[in-house]
């Protein structure tokens, strides 16, 4: 039992190890909402170092001590870092502490800080501080060497560093340098002989030097090169959220159910707005990329606004950084039924200003709290997991009332490519020829469409007018004696006028809720907004652009052009079916070949039999040949029709594919990597990562990279069916599933 108890020694090595991992694990401030995170590293602390101490005192080695900690961890971390479990290692609870260990660092690099400091990823600190206790501690006791108990506070401080926030901490680094050079010059001393006393001066004077050493590199630190949290090495700046915005459908598309001759949703509520002052909108999607066929939205971490504004949708912490002041509300939001049925409106998430904060309630609040994205250069949401009729969520916002000043100046280059669009160029040139400055420029071509153009909605007697934006509809759009459409053309075709005249432009699907808050179909409206020299985006209002809603169209019909940018459809490969064994002319009424007298007795019962089981088989191996063959022109046809980076991307949808017909259970909806890690058995991983770099990444792959890309599929391919039975091979060759929709899948 005395052994148990601590000499002074132990509590000296468990004080400096205690102060090391507190100051490394501070800098976490930034990355967590409150000190909660602080405790429980503290606790797991405490608690990997009494395994370390029980450990030793008992002799056991040190995979005893790796199994102890890991006993530790799953018994008391339900009551130490996820408390809202009861704190009892149930199943459930033990299964959550093991996902979040797997899993939760990739969720806290992804996740905008600061992270919720009461949720689950409060066990990642849990972990440090076990790992660092019962590490640091069992070096401490168990290695001569001074400096080696210092490797796990250390490692926690790098930890830290690279999963945090990119906030400087030069006092953290200093008081850190000086406690480790104190613990070491302390237990450097214990191996010395001398007087004691003499032993204690020379350890605090080595304390007091490195104390000194550190506050004049403090001082110093700031104005030296290559400093700063800018240049500072953290992994979320390298972390791409695995998150395929493409996934969903541009909500604009949809404008024309609103509209009161569609009547769809033009008298239905599709949600409800409390808190919000009157006449301010609500945006539902922001939609910032242009691809000639829709106006959608992008995902380009490279596109920056700012320090921690990347153009990206991805997950946020209890707190969302807002630059820039403004009047702030507290507005909630409830969904209605109309919204929710809405296949292109349901997952984008209805929002106002500049959130600050975005707080689900009810019995989903979990599920899309874990489904949210959210871009803060556009200030739009999704969830993934798609909003329901009854959903409520609270927003804190920043409200900005940025008008287009008389001298608007572009912030930087415009955000679409218009050069392929000459009748863009055409037109703008035409509309404004009497205008010099950027802002006059803009304000003629306004003035143009609102002046000249006309309002419609395709409804009764004007049905030759269709809905859409892509380059086809806009050709027409822009090239009519007279402009016709409604918002979805108007605020498309502005966008694209903005961005040919040099003004960085997007266009914007949103609401103006009408009294007591509600939203329904005849409210919805599109704007476009600008992108002005001091970073800002100013709406630009649709009556800036859009005739007045009496101006209907002139009743002859407009002329019709000819969509060039339309996709070719080749006709359907034609197969030729396999001819019968006996060819039915040849055969007369007694059943023997015409010119086949000697066929009789066991000759021709032996042909009539082949007959029978042929006029059996032939059909099945026909739809064999069907399945097998269509399976392999699709391959084909992946390999070889598109552009290089689509054929990256089929590249990996044959092999997604292939896993299916093998049995494998892949869900729709998940991006490749997530598909990957499904498929880890057959060790994907690598090809999928190589098709989203290519996909997404910058360049254009040539044919060589496709010709290699496509080489490793089929050795991919031929790894997956060796690694299932035989059988299992036969029914995946056979297997129709992967021709079938996606819902039907």
């Amino acid at each position: 039992m005395t052994r148990l108890v601590p000499c002074r020694d132990d509590l000296v090595d468990a004080a400096f190890l205690c102060a090391l991992f507190a100051v490394a694990l501070l800098g976490f401030r930034t990355t967590y909402t409150g000190w909660g995170f602080l405790l429980v590293g503290g606790i797991g602390l405490v608690l990997g170092a009494l395994v370390g101490h029980l450990a030793s005192v008992l002799r056991r080695p040190m995979i005893a001590v790796a199994a102890m900690t890991v006993a530790v961890f799953f018994l008391l971390g339900g009551a130490v870092a996820m408390r809202e479990t009861g704190g009892v290692p149930t199943p459930d609870t033990l299964a959550g502490l093991a996902g979040v260990g797997v899993h939760g660092w990739k969720q806290l690099l992804t996740t905008l800080p600061p992270v919720d400091g009461s949720g689950p990823l409060l066990v990642l600190p849990y972990i440090l501080g076990l790992l660092c206790g019962a590490g640091g501690f069992t070096l401490a006791r168990r290695v001569s060497l001074s400096g080696a108990p210092l490797a796990a506070p250390l490692a926690v401080l790098a930890a830290v560093v690279l999963l945090g926030t990119g906030e400087a901490a030069g006092v953290l680094g200093a008081v850190f340098a000086a406690v480790a050079t104190g613990w070491l010059a302390l237990r450097s001393a214990r191996h010395r002989t001398g007087v004691r006393g003499l032993r204690r001066i020379r350890a605090v004077t080595a304390v007091v030097l490195v104390g000194v050493a550190a506050g004049l590199a403090l001082l110093v630190a700031p104005v030296l090169p290559g400093t700063g949290s800018a240049n500072r090495l953290v992994l979320r700046n390298y972390v791409e959220p695995p998150f395929e915005i493409g996934a969903y459908a541009s909500p604009l598309v949809g404008y024309r159910k609103h509209t009161k001759d569609a009547n769809q949703l033009w008298d239905q509520t599709l949600f409800t707005v409390e808190g919000l002052p009157a006449g301010e909108r609500v945006r539902i999607a922001t939609l910032d990329g242009y691809d000639g066929r829709v106006w959608g939205a992008t995902n380009d971490p490279s596109g920056t606004l700012g320090p921690v504004q990347r153009n990206n949708f991805q997950r946020v912490g209890v707190r969302i950084p807002v630059t820039g002041g403004g009047a702030e509300a507290d507005v909630t939001i409830k969904i209605e039924a109309a919204y929710a049925t809405a296949d292109e409106l349901s997952a984008w998430l209805p929002t106002a200003g500049r959130a600050r904060e975005i707080a689900f309630t009810g019995d989903r609040r979990a599920g899309h709290t874990e489904s949210l994205r959210y871009n803060l250069a556009t200030s739009s949401g999704i969830v993934a997991d798609r909003l329901r009729e009854g959903d409520t969520y609270s927003l804190r916002t920043v409200l900005t009332a940025q008008g287009v000043p008389d001298d608007a100046q572009p912030f930087g280059p415009p955000t679409v490519r218009t050069a392929d669009l000459a009748f863009v160029r055409s037109k703008v040139a035409k509309w404004t020829s009497g205008a010099s400055s950027t802002a006059e420029r803009l304000r003629a071509a306004a003035a143009y469409l609102r002046d000249n153009g006309a309002y419609t909605d395709g409804g009764p007697g004007e049905t030759e007018y269709l809905p859409g934006h892509g380059t086809g509809r806009l050709t027409a759009f822009f090239n009519a004696k007279r402009p016709a459409g409604n918002d979805e053309q108007y605020a498309a075709a502005y966008a694209l006028v903005a961005n040919e005249i040099g003004m960085p432009a997007r266009v914007v699907l949103g609401a103006v809720p009408g009294a007591g808050g509600v939203v329904r179909g005849e409210n919805v409206q599109a704007w476009v907004e600008i992108h002005l020299a001091d970073g800002t985006w100013a709406v630009v209002p649709n009556t800036e652009y859009m005739p007045d809603r009496s101006k209907r169209p002139d009743h002859q019909p407009p002329q019709e052009i000819e969509n060039t940018d339309a996709s070719v459809v080749p006709p359907p490969n034609t197969m030729k079916m396999p001819s019968s064994l006996v060819d039915a002319s040849r055969t007369d009424a007694s059943g023997v070949g015409i010119g086949d007298p000697g066929r009789s007795g066991l000759l021709g019962k032996l042909m009539a039999l082949l007959a029978d089981v042929g006029s059996v088989v032939l059909p099945v191996a026909a739809v064999v040949g069907l399945i097998v063959g269509g399976k392999a022109v699709r391959r084909h046809r992946r390999r070889t029709r598109g552009s290089t980076a689509t054929r990256f991307a089929t590249g990996w949808r044959e092999l997604v594919d292939q896993a299916r017909d093998l049995g494998a259970r892949v869900p729709r909806g998940l991006t490749r990597r997530q598909e990957a890690n499904l498929l880890a058995r057959f060790g994907l991983g690598s090809l999928a990562a190589q098709a989203d770099s290519t996909v997404f990444g910058p360049g254009t792959p040539d044919q060589a990279d496709v010709d290699a890309y496509w080489s490793a599929v089929r050795d991919a391919r031929r790894r997956m069916r060796t690694a299932v039975p035989r059988w299992r091979r036969w029914l995946a060759a056979l297997d129709v599933r992967t021709f079938l929709p996606a819902r039907a899948r």
